[in-house]
């Protein structure tokens, strides 16, 4: 099976998919998440995996404007640990190093830890997993790499620090992409968003038909509807235990809304179930 990732060989995206689909996959690389998008719907791909939100960093706003401009529907999602590792090359120590490279999340994830390394160089770069690959293709010994224990045996690095990322409970949440809405009635859980009407108590009438139907709001957002400045749509998850309450919220929802575009129905995952891969 075919899987688009975001990042290529070694990325905490192919983590997340080996998570989600097990370790029989072949990952389709691509370093933007428009292009996840694309080979999904071009069939280069039978799925794509996608971050969304970060337990530290937060919401990737943008990429629910890409799920919702595609057509794309989420159908599973994924939590994982992301666990930073040190990389370098052979016979390298940390002393020796001058500079270390990667994703600018993942160095930020591990700043205390260069803190007490002050004369090394942070530098910013597009992937954590392409960090490593470039790493070892000079040979440098004063250059490092941070990213996954996976990239680093990828690419023949030693890591020399391992899990030196500040907060030891962060977690990456990605979305499962498919061409195709999951059907299935263990679906408990959904994703969507909808633009209130311009009138008072909108939201409160939003709020109202989802616990009036016994369902869990488990998360909002307000985010900015592309090329309408000021104007926002809302990202909405709900948690229900029957389509039929969950099908009779939509059907009150779009009474009291301009807009619902509905993302992706899916069987909830959490953070209690998270792994750290072991590769």
């Amino acid at each position: 099976m075919n899987i688009s990732i975001q990042g290529i060989k070694g990325a905490f995206h192919e983590e997340a998919a080996r998570l989600y689909f097990s370790n029989e996959i072949k990952v389709v690389e691509k370093l933007m998440f428009e292009d996840v998008i694309y080979s999904v719907e071009h069939k280069e791909a039978h799925a794509g995996v996608m971050a969304i939100e970060n337990s530290i960093s937060g919401t990737i706003h943008s990429n629910f404007e890409l799920i919702k401009q595609s057509n794309l529907f989420i159908v599973g999602e994924v939590y994982l640990r992301i666990v930073q590792n040190l990389a370098v090359n052979e016979g390298v120590g940390i002393n020796d190093l001058k500079q270390v490279e990667s994703h600018y999340m993942a160095i930020n994830q591990c700043r205390s830890f260069f803190r007490n390394h002050p004369n090394i160089k942070l530098v910013d770069t597009e992937d954590t997993a392409l960090s490593m690959k470039n790493v070892a293709k000079s040979n440098s010994t004063s250059i490092g790499a941070i990213g996954s224990k996976l990239a680093a045996a990828y690419y023949g690095l030693k890591i020399i620090n391992s899990s030196i990322e500040t907060n030891k409970k962060n977690f990456t949440r990605f979305f499962v992409l498919k061409t195709n809405p999951s059907i299935s009635k263990r679906n408990n859980k959904s994703s969507m968003l909808v633009v209130l009407k311009n009138q008072k108590g909108a939201l409160a009438n939003v709020l109202n038909c989802i616990n009036n139907n016994a369902i869990d709001l488990s998360k909002i957002e307000s985010l900015p509807i592309i090329g309408e400045p000021w104007h926002y749509q809302f990202y909405i998850e709900v948690l229900y235990k029957s389509e039929l309450d969950y099908e009779k919220m939509k059907i009150e929802l779009e009474i009291h809304v301009e807009n619902i575009f509905e993302l992706g129905c899916y069987i909830e995952n959490n953070i209690t179930e998270a792994k750290q891969t072991q590769f």
